[in-house]
């Protein structure tokens, strides 16, 4: 029951910490079993197994992502990467599942449902749809009793996260420290040499223009590309073309009565008494029965609250809980509860919690919604559905005539009354206007369309849209003449020589400085500008992140005397740094709001460190199979 009121307060710190957890865990709606049953497994940890299916899924969709980031194909050796990625998250997670069940973590069924209700995937116009719930999870291939169990395994994870949490500590020393650091002022002064500017200085030859190509012929191929007829289906035609009427919708609101109640709130206050060493059941239930008849003889349930309530929460606002639907709380507290009147209060009730005493303070009746509140919603709705239909209906005749007329779109365009249009060039990367997909890169370039003249099978698209493509022309990667290249050719030269010249140069000023030179008697020679110091923190914007992070990892100078470093960037570039003095940060000197703001921030980050140990801890002692032939690695980790 608790749950609901620990969202009060661990909502925000379990949203900062996911990341500690979330990195190490792979429960997503693409990763579930959706109740399929194989006989393949993928692991099995501590005998218990994780199925093929989980893996493959949660592999290809990775993999699919990986594609859309790098636009084109990926290495082999990456693709195996990311798979031992995705494997041993879920093998993580299946510790950590293992782990909150063995240790008692329950979540009640109604408790799951209200949590389903709320996730907008599943609503239409505002509320819960039932039919949607069941279709968007058939449509992945995920019965919802499996997506249920994940969905109660994520809420006890999330128990799990908010003790830890709860329970993260540091000492006063180790926060004086984290402010000293994070607070630090730096002292410095630094010039960086830019390797463009310096590439102007760069001499180059015909004869090294010539050799360089010669030698990187690799770096000048064109790119391999098709020209692409195609036939597009989309979504937002369909919707043009669907016309709903005043019946549709009035009917549609009629057959559908409930669907526009909205659930009763009751108002509630409570009294908790825990369970622990020191007060068993009996005791805690002998106390609020005392409470009770207190309460009887007319003293105030707010002050009884605030002096006796063990929830941390909600005793200090007089035991207030504010409002609430059915299914937010346990069955025993919610069965006490819809027997009372408002302003009554129950016999105390025995919950995983601990005892409550239980009040309704209010009762707030659902609201009918009216056809007038709702008909420009289910115009919409009814408009998209119909749409959808006609879309999908229209998908699949292309999809037939394409594999009934392979190399023949202009079948497909007639017969539909569908335009044929034409992409210029498509590479794989992609290209304009049907842009990039996986699916799309490897059927313009598969055997089937490229050597055998076949159109694709339908592709669906980003944008709702959905396509049929057929080859027109091939273009294969060849070597670009020398003479289309020579300025890149050159450039690239340059720009090497540039950074040579940055690196060489500022190793010379950096061992000038260091012998006792300044910058102002260096300007001249180096063409710099002498750099004026600045007192600088680690959040400085004038600053290039790059600059400020190597400026922040310098050792500290001795008192008085001055420090220099070099180093180089990831552009080519070569900065020197002169580092004046450092000064750490003050806790006094920080406004109280701040201090506490960053306390929070401290134990937060405490506990997803503690986190992310248990769950390290836990995967070391658990015993771990990879299916034979997974990754041809069948011994155990």
């Amino acid at each position: 029951m608790l749950q609901t009121i620990r969202e009060k307060f661990t909502g925000v710190i379990a949203f900062l910490i996911i990341g500690a957890i979330g990195a190490t865990l792979v429960i997503s709606f693409s990763g579930m079993d959706g109740g399929i049953v194989t006989g393949n497994f993928a692991a099995e940890v501590n005998g218990e197994e994780i199925p093929a299916i989980n893996f493959q899924r949660t592999a290809q969709n990775q993999l699919f992502r990986q594609r859309e980031a790098m636009q084109g194909d990926i290495t082999p050796e990456l693709q195996e990467q990311i798979q031992r990625q995705v494997l041993e998250g879920l093998i993580r997670n299946e510790v950590v599942k293992q782990f909150v069940r063995d240790n008692g973590f329950r979540v009640e069924d109604d408790r799951v449902m209200q949590g389903i209700r709320r996730q907008e995937v599943f609503q239409v116009g505002g509320e819960f749809s039932y039919d949607s719930y069941v279709m968007l999870l058939t449509n992945q291939g995920i019965s919802p009793e499996g997506y249920e169990r994940e969905q109660r395994a994520q809420m006890e994870i999330d128990q799990l996260e908010s003790g830890i949490v709860a329970s993260a500590f540091f000492t006063p020393m180790e926060y004086r420290r984290y402010i000293e650091l994070l607070a630090e002022e730096r002292t410095a002064a630094y010039v960086r040499l830019d390797p463009a500017i310096l590439a102007s200085d760069v001499e180059v030859t015909d004869a090294q223009l010539q050799s360089f190509y010669d030698a990187n012929n690799n770096l000048f191929m064109s790119e391999e590309s098709v020209r692409l007829e195609y036939v597009a289906v989309l979504l937002e035609d369909a919707k043009q073309q669907v016309e709903v009427s005043e019946q549709d919708v009035r009917e549609y609101f009629e057959l559908n009565p409930q669907r526009f109640v909205a659930d009763d709130q009751r108002k509630i206050s409570h009294i908790l008494i825990l369970i622990d060493d020191e007060v068993d059941e009996v005791a805690a239930v002998t106390i609020a029965e005392g409470l009770k008849t207190r309460l009887g003889q007319g003293e105030s349930f707010e002050a009884l609250a605030r002096e006796f309530s063990q929830d941390t929460v909600s005793a200090p606002e007089g035991g207030d809980l504010g409002w609430a639907l059915q299914g937010d709380y346990p069955e025993a507290f919610e069965d006490a509860l819809y027997t009372l009147e408002p302003g009554e209060v129950a016999d105390p009730v025995r919950t995983e919690f601990g005892i409550h005493l239980i009040r309704l303070d209010d009762l707030r009746a659902g609201e009918r919604k009216t056809l007038d509140d709702v008909r420009a919603e289910l115009f919409d709705e009814l408009r998209m559905q119909q749409a959808t239909d006609d879309f999908y209906a229209l998908a699949e005749q292309v999809d037939d005539l394409a594999l009934e007329n392979p190399g023949n779109l202009s079948v497909v365009a007639s017969e539909t009354g569908l335009p044929l249009r034409t992409v210029e060039t498509f590479t794989r990367s992609g290209g304009a206007p049907l842009g990039y997909s996986p699916e799309l890169v490897d059927a313009a370039f598969s055997v089937a369309l490229l050597e055998d003249g076949e159109n694709s099978a339908l592709i669906e698209l980003a944008d709702e849209r959905a396509v049929v493509i057929s080859v027109a022309e091939h273009r294969p990667s060849a070597l670009r003449p020398f003479t289309e290249v020579r300025e890149l050719v050159e450039q690239t030269l340059r720009n090497q020589g540039g950074s040579e010249l940055a690196q060489s140069r500022g190793e010379e000023l950096l061992e000038r400085l260091e012998a006792g030179a300044t910058f102002a008697d260096l300007a001249a020679e180096f063409a710099i500008e002498p750099p004026e110091p600045a007192v600088l923190t680690r959040a400085s914007p004038e600053v290039p992140p790059e600059i400020l992070a190597q400026i922040y990892r310098a050792p500290h100078p001795q008192a008085g005397i001055q420090s220099f470093q070099g180093f180089g960037l990831r552009d080519g570039g070569y900065v020197v740094v002169r580092l004046d003095a450092v000064t750490p940060g003050k806790p006094e000197a920080i406004p109280q709001q701040q201090r506490d703001q960053r306390k929070q921030m401290l134990a937060q980050q405490a506990g997803g460190a503690a986190a992310a140990a248990l769950i390290a801890d836990l995967r070391a002692a658990a015993k771990v199979v990879i299916a034979p032939g997974l990754f041809d690695q069948p011994e155990p980790l």
